[in-house]
């Protein structure tokens, strides 16, 4: 098989994955693992995987919202609001659990919302330290990370330290990968488009892992050893608490843009952390939660998320700053004013879309998106 018609083959599979529905995706679902499901990356996948279960992401998806109107108010996310739908329409009765992380107050609500409807058998509530900088964050995440794992040996599958440290070698070949693909990308991305790319990292929340893993290895050997310049396209940064949708990363490849690197939650804000592998394995979790990123609901100081954003767009190279976040997101809100003040002293444009329900919105913002990569653009 040709490297172009091998490349073509994986292409296929991430897209017939990410754009089926829960209740459809649930049929390409392993048969030897449990689904238990999470909303975060702050959950530790490595710990779900190495009771046996597979480890799968709701994210939230376009569906019309008929039930959820009678739980939450409107000013919730979309991530939220369609996820509780989901929930009440049967798309999520194969999930075996499901887990929370301490992150919004919205999000803490619905914990609640979802439990008193009994639909899933398992329910844990992950409670992530808010101050990282806080003397007492690491004892108290490791203590959390124990409880979790205990829960797991009694409900899904006993957690030996061989599991979890190949567990733990699992993810993080998957993340070494990624962020291989995330180099690459900006010279091939007339083999894998903006679409592509997102339904890449999308499909790794929702499949069996290792034939993820699998997946992205034949990719990367499939991607030719020439590849083309950006030519004139304009690097962008994306930034926010979107997870990656191929319409939005599309969008911005028709305006003449291309995303060079992103710290969305679904993106490198959480595959760049890598867990350490030559100590305790619940000390190397543990761990990769206090790196740098910046995620708004975590608190490192002051400045810790105005530096950290500057540092990476630099390095990125990008030459402007795109904002994409879920409409109602309090946390990622009360930050945008100060990264887009820092980032705009330094000359560096930034441009804010607030979106919805991913399926509607997009017509709404290609003008903006192209205006301001037209802005961008060197005469």
């Amino acid at each position: 098989m040709s490297k172009e018609s091998s490349l073509s083959k994986v292409l296929k599979e991430f897209e017939t994955i990410t754009s089926a529905a829960y209740r459809e995706v649930s049929s390409f679902l392993p048969k030897d693992r449990v689904p238990i499901g999470f909303f975060c990356p702050h959950v530790p996948e490595e710990l779900i995987h190495a009771a046996g279960a597979l480890p799968f992401r709701v994210m939230g998806t376009p569906i019309k919202m008929s039930r959820v109107r009678a739980h939450l108010p409107p000013n919730c996310c979309h991530l939220v609001k369609s996820s509780l739908e989901s929930l009440l329409q049967g798309e999520l009765d194969f999930l075996k659990g499901i887990v929370f992380s301490h992150t919004c107050d919205t999000m803490q609500g619905l914990t609640e919302i979802w439990a008193l409807q009994r639909r899933i058998p398992l329910q844990f509530n992950l409670m992530i330290p808010s101050h990282f900088d806080s003397g007492l964050s690491r004892p108290y995440l490791k203590a959390e990370l124990e409880r979790f794992k205990n829960f797991l040996d009694a409900n899904v599958g006993k957690i030996t330290p061989q599991n979890l440290n190949a567990s733990i070698r699992l993810f993080n070949r998957i993340r070494q990968n990624l962020q291989e693909i995330y180099g690459r990308r900006p010279k091939a991305y007339t083999q894998i488009s903006g679409g592509d790319f997102a339904r890449i990292i999308r499909a790794g929340y929702l499949m069996d892992r290792r034939r993820y893993l699998d997946l992205l290895d034949e990719l990367l050997t499939g991607l030719p050893a020439k590849t083309e310049e950006s030519g004139n396209r304009v690097p962008v940064y994306l930034a926010g608490n979107m997870t990656h949708s191929d319409s939005y990363f599309s969008l911005i490849e028709e305006a003449g843009a291309i995303v060079v690197q992103d710290d969305l939650c679904s993106g490198m804000r959480f595959l760049s952390l890598m867990v350490p592998e030559d100590t305790d394995p619940i000390d190397g979790l543990t761990n990769r939660y206090f790196a740098s990123f910046l995620c708004p609901t975590q608190y490192s100081g002051a400045h810790a998320h105005i530096e950290t954003l500057l540092r990476e767009v630099e390095k990125s190279g990008a030459q402007g700053v795109i904002f994409l976040l879920y409409k109602y997101c309090e946390s990622h809100f009360f930050d945008y004013p100060d990264l887009k003040q820092a980032l705009e002293s330094k000359g560096i444009p930034t441009l804010l879309l607030e979106v919805e329900d991913p399926s509607y919105s997009v017509g709404q913002l290609k003008i903006r998106v192209q205006a301001f990569v037209e802005m961008l653009s060197p005469l």
